[in-house]
């Protein structure tokens, strides 16, 4: 990408928007990998110099800041971007959607709670009219909301669209699918926060299974994976042995992944460690 931009650059400038796209291209890429530091100054050129693309650069540009942590300038962003949509494309415009989930996820992060949950609906609502309720975009908004809910301790309204969430992306994507076990992992989730934990235990144990199968067993989600069902099942009480071993797995999979020095290595040993000291299974 980087070639490709420097290419045109010297072809036709870098005024020019086919330089622009080709770097707003390069910030996505570098946005992706978390080079945060030099995506964002190449991202605010773009906005400055690219009119024509200016809705989609906001949302790029609004992204990278979220994930970034930088939340207050990108709520800033979030609703210029709302506000230039619902003036140029309408408020039933999928760019317009965009911008109304994004916002509620801008909010949401920065524990602005009440007024997220009016923007996820909102952006839920529209995609379900404009895109349909099958939608992948729609499962997206579903999701978020279901989230949010959870967050505000409204367990059981969030049960019901994260048990739709799950039906949705099985059926439109198939039940082992990355983001099929991901709805999965949240259901079980919200019912071990209900006090459902036999029902959350077979949910855990699928998402697990699916992961492996899908990503294979030291990837970073089939960890997580996990380290769920560890926890769930010492919650419970029982099948201690298990436990055990699925803690000491999740510790080799980090120390192969990250090394034994890494932070999140060094917790997966004190967590182990804590759980013998509890147990003295060893």
């Amino acid at each position: 990408v980087r070639c490709r931009a420097k290419a045109i650059e010297e072809r036709l400038g870098s005024e020019h928007v086919e330089f622009l796209k080709a770097s707003s291209r390069l910030a996505n890429v570098l946005t992706a990998r978390g080079d945060y530091a030099e995506a964002e100054p190449l991202q605010l050129e773009v906005l400055a110099k690219h009119e024509t693309a200016t809705l989609r650069e906001l949302h790029n540009l609004t992204k990278m800041l979220l994930r970034a942590g930088n939340l207050a300038e990108a709520e800033t962003l979030c609703r210029r971007g709302l506000t230039e949509c619902e003036r140029v494309l309408g408020e039933m415009h999928a760019e317009t959607l965009e911008s109304v989930s994004m916002l509620g996820l801008v909010l949401w992060q920065r524990g602005k709670l009440q007024e997220a949950e009016v923007h996820c609906r909102k952006g839920l609502e529209g995609r379900e009219t404009l895109l349909g309720p099958m939608h992948l975009d729609t499962l997206g908004s579903v999701n978020n909301l279901a989230g949010l809910l959870y967050q505000q301790g409204n367990l059981e309204e969030a049960e019901v669209l994260q048990r739709r969430a799950v039906a949705a992306c099985e059926a439109q994507l198939g039940a082992n699918h990355p983001d099929t076990l991901a709805s999965v992992n949240n259901l079980a989730v919200l019912l071990k926060k209900q006090g459902k934990l036999q029902d959350a235990e077979g949910l855990y144990r699928r998402a697990l299974a699916g992961s492996e199968a899908q990503l294979g067993a030291g990837h970073p989600h089939t960890l997580d994976s996990v380290w769920n069902l560890a926890r769930l099942l010492e919650a419970k009480g029982d099948h201690l042995a298990e436990v055990e071993e699925l803690y000491l797995r999740e510790l080799k999979g980090l120390e192969e992944l990250h090394g034994p020095d890494h932070q999140e290595t060094q917790s997966s040993r004190r967590n182990l460690e804590r759980f013998r000291g509890k147990h003295a299974t060893g």
